[in-house]
Protein backbone atom coordinates (compact mmCIF):
# COMPACT_ATOMS: atom_id res chain seq x y z
CA UNK A 1 0.00 0.00 0.00
CA UNK A 2 1.70 3.36 -0.55
CA UNK A 3 1.92 6.59 1.37
CA UNK A 4 -1.13 7.65 0.11
CA UNK A 5 -3.70 5.05 0.51
CA UNK A 6 -1.88 4.55 4.13
CA UNK A 7 -2.82 8.34 4.69
CA UNK A 8 -6.36 8.01 3.73
CA UNK A 9 -6.83 5.11 5.73
CA UNK A 10 -5.42 7.11 8.78
CA UNK A 11 -8.15 9.35 8.48
CA UNK A 12 -10.64 7.19 7.34
CA UNK A 13 -10.40 5.49 10.96
CA UNK A 14 -11.25 9.14 12.79
CA UNK A 15 -13.90 9.98 10.18
CA UNK A 16 -15.76 5.87 9.74
CA UNK A 17 -19.09 7.75 9.02
CA UNK A 18 -18.24 10.21 6.21
CA UNK A 19 -17.51 9.76 2.53
CA UNK A 20 -13.58 10.78 2.67
CA UNK A 21 -12.97 12.78 0.06
CA UNK A 22 -8.68 13.37 0.09
CA UNK A 23 -6.99 15.85 -1.96
CA UNK A 24 -4.31 14.37 -4.48
CA UNK A 25 -3.03 17.56 -5.88
CA UNK A 26 -5.80 19.23 -8.73
CA UNK A 27 -8.05 16.32 -7.51
CA UNK A 28 -10.07 14.74 -5.20
CA UNK A 29 -9.96 11.13 -4.57
CA UNK A 30 -12.32 8.58 -2.63
CA UNK A 31 -10.73 5.06 -1.85
CA UNK A 32 -11.49 1.50 -0.80
CA UNK A 33 -14.55 1.23 0.37
CA UNK A 34 -16.41 4.60 -0.17
CA UNK A 35 -15.19 4.22 -3.71
CA UNK A 36 -16.86 0.94 -4.05
CA UNK A 37 -20.09 2.78 -2.39
CA UNK A 38 -20.05 5.86 -4.07
CA UNK A 39 -19.03 5.55 -7.46
CA UNK A 40 -22.35 4.77 -9.62
CA UNK A 41 -24.34 6.81 -6.80
CA UNK A 42 -21.96 10.20 -7.87
CA UNK A 43 -21.59 8.87 -11.24
CA UNK A 44 -17.62 8.38 -11.13
CA UNK A 45 -15.47 5.37 -12.65
CA UNK A 46 -14.12 2.91 -10.25
CA UNK A 47 -10.59 2.30 -10.91
CA UNK A 48 -8.13 -0.53 -9.66
CA UNK A 49 -4.65 1.21 -8.67
CA UNK A 50 -1.75 -0.08 -6.21
CA UNK A 51 -0.19 -3.39 -6.29
CA UNK A 52 -1.45 -6.83 -7.48
CA UNK A 53 -1.26 -8.59 -4.18
CA UNK A 54 -2.86 -5.21 -2.45
CA UNK A 55 -5.49 -3.79 -5.08
CA UNK A 56 -6.94 0.13 -3.82
CA UNK A 57 -10.34 0.46 -5.34
CA UNK A 58 -9.99 4.44 -6.54
CA UNK A 59 -12.56 7.00 -7.95
CA UNK A 60 -11.90 10.57 -8.29
CA UNK A 61 -12.96 13.81 -9.44
CA UNK A 62 -11.31 17.49 -10.17
CA UNK A 63 -11.40 19.66 -6.75
CA UNK A 64 -14.11 22.29 -9.14
CA UNK A 65 -16.48 19.48 -8.88
CA UNK A 66 -16.42 19.48 -4.94
CA UNK A 67 -19.62 21.02 -4.76
CA UNK A 68 -21.24 18.86 -7.48
CA UNK A 69 -20.42 15.73 -6.04
CA UNK A 70 -20.57 16.26 -2.41
CA UNK A 71 -24.04 17.54 -2.95
CA UNK A 72 -25.27 14.32 -5.12
CA UNK A 73 -24.09 12.07 -1.97
CA UNK A 74 -26.04 14.36 0.58
CA UNK A 75 -29.13 14.34 -1.89
CA UNK A 76 -28.41 10.35 -1.48
CA UNK A 77 -28.47 10.51 2.66
CA UNK A 78 -24.08 10.61 2.75
CA UNK A 79 -21.93 12.80 5.14
CA UNK A 80 -18.77 14.14 3.63
CA UNK A 81 -15.63 14.68 4.98
CA UNK A 82 -13.38 16.82 2.66
CA UNK A 83 -9.76 16.42 3.47
CA UNK A 84 -7.51 19.32 1.27
CA UNK A 85 -3.36 19.55 1.45
CA UNK A 86 -1.97 21.98 3.70
CA UNK A 87 2.34 22.85 3.06
CA UNK A 88 3.50 23.67 6.58
CA UNK A 89 6.38 25.94 7.70
CA UNK A 90 8.92 23.17 6.26
CA UNK A 91 7.48 23.45 3.20
CA UNK A 92 6.28 19.60 3.47
CA UNK A 93 2.24 19.04 2.18
CA UNK A 94 0.14 17.44 4.86
CA UNK A 95 -3.73 16.28 4.95
CA UNK A 96 -6.23 17.51 7.45
CA UNK A 97 -10.39 17.23 7.23
CA UNK A 98 -10.94 20.71 6.98
CA UNK A 99 -14.82 20.53 6.78
CA UNK A 100 -17.11 18.14 7.39
CA UNK A 101 -20.45 18.43 5.81
CA UNK A 102 -23.67 16.14 7.29
CA UNK A 103 -26.90 14.57 5.32
CA UNK A 104 -29.61 16.24 7.21
CA UNK A 105 -32.19 13.56 7.63
CA UNK A 106 -35.85 14.92 7.85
Amino acid sequence: MDKQAEEYKRLKEKHSEEILFFQVGAFYKVMFEDAIKIADIAGLKLMISGEVHSPVEVCGFPKSGLDKYAGRLLRKGFSVAVCNQVQNESGLIQREVSEVIRCQKA
